[in-house]
């Protein structure tokens, strides 16, 4: 039967969220305990309760169901990262962080053995994402795990892997033509300025502010970051007219900027509508931990034992950590 669900841009900004959700859920629910990155019910409780799915189904809610669960698992092993990144046991090291690079193959050859769940995560999820995408952009991507493995914090990592994660999510990959332009530049700086925040700014963020307050500060300070987005994405379309991009060029940039501002209102939807629900109180700045790092994502691959059996293997996956790229499916 037709759905009788309005197309997600016609839809308020607060209630664009993917029809795929709960397919993306079911899919994440298998992909963490298969992974290792959840290991127990209590870590399964809190993470469920971090909304990381209900995140994607906002930034990527015209994304097709395999992109979308695509999708939902890098936005899960980013905040995996950050969160062990944030509460570390011991050096950060001895969790195998150096050699994450390691496990993009942008030629689909074989990966370490993975000895850290957060390894074989990554490695997992690369195999889905990366046959869909060019060489070029997989040089791009696995590029800023090599330039920022020795850096702390991940931010810079984090905001930048998501402006390459918008083409892979609308299907459009911006040829080098158009990320030469000036006004790309200003894309991606307003961008990473949505992509930090948490929907709330310095003045929302104070203690002693009254809740109504506090409400306002936090839509003013978001109304004027998605502004600064949505003026930066016309300024970039219209100069790429300019230039004189060949027709699949601009198609590719029209994409490109509906997707990235569909990305940006979404997430900053979800955070000012709660971010992860019931997690722990946010840290200076905003930060809402997971509170995951003490279950799994740094204790050897063998050294785990799940407190229930393992799930079936997903089909949707791709096979073993040497898999070819060819070899991936959507």
């Amino acid at each position: 039967m037709p759905s009788s669900r309005p197309p997600v841009t016609d839809l308020p900004e607060s209630e664009r969220v993917s029809p795929h959700l709960g397919e993306a859920a079911a899919f994440i629910d298998r992909w963490v305990r298969r992974t290792g990155l959840i290991q127990s019910f209590s870590a399964q409780r809190r993470f469920r309760r971090a909304r990381c799915v209900d995140l994607a189904a906002r930034v990527a809610p015209q994304a097709t169901c395999p992109r979308l669960q695509r999708t939902a698992a890098w936005i899960v092993w980013f905040h995996v990262l950050d969160d062990r990144c944030r509460h570390p046991r011991g050096e950060e090291y001895a969790f195998g962080f150096g050699v994450l690079p390691d496990f993009l193959p942008t030629d689909g050859g074989p990966t370490p053995p993975a000895r850290t769940a957060l390894q074989r995560a990554l490695a997992d999820v690369w195999r889905m994402t990366a046959p869909a995408m060019s060489p070029a952009w997989r040089e791009r991507f696995a590029g800023r795990f090599r330039e920022l493995s020795d850096r702390r914090p991940w931010d810079a990592l984090v905001a930048g892997s998501a402006l390459d994660l918008v083409e892979y999510v609308c299907g459009c990959e911006l040829p080098p033509s158009a990320r030469e332009l000036a006004s790309f530049r200003s894309v991606s700086g307003a961008a990473t300025a949505v992509l930090a925040c948490d929907g709330a700014g310095p003045e929302a963020e104070a203690e002693t502010r009254a809740g109504a307050e506090a409400r306002a500060g936090a839509e003013a300070f978001r109304d004027a970051l998605r502004d600064a987005l949505r003026g930066a994405l016309q300024r970039f379309v219209a100069e790429a007219a300019r230039a004189g991009l060949p027709p699949a060029a601009l198609s590719a940039v029209s994409a490109y900027a509906h997707a990235l501002a569909l990305w940006a209102d979404g997430r900053l939807a979800w955070a000012l509508h709660g971010g992860p629900a019931g997690a722990a109180a946010p840290e200076p700045g905003g930060h809402r931990p997971l509170l995951l790092a003490e279950d799994v994502t740094g204790v050897p691959v063998d050294l785990l034992r799940p407190r229930r059996p393992a799930p079936p293997p997903v089909p949707s996956t791709s096979g073993s950590a040497g898999t070819a790229l060819h070899r991936g499916r959507e």
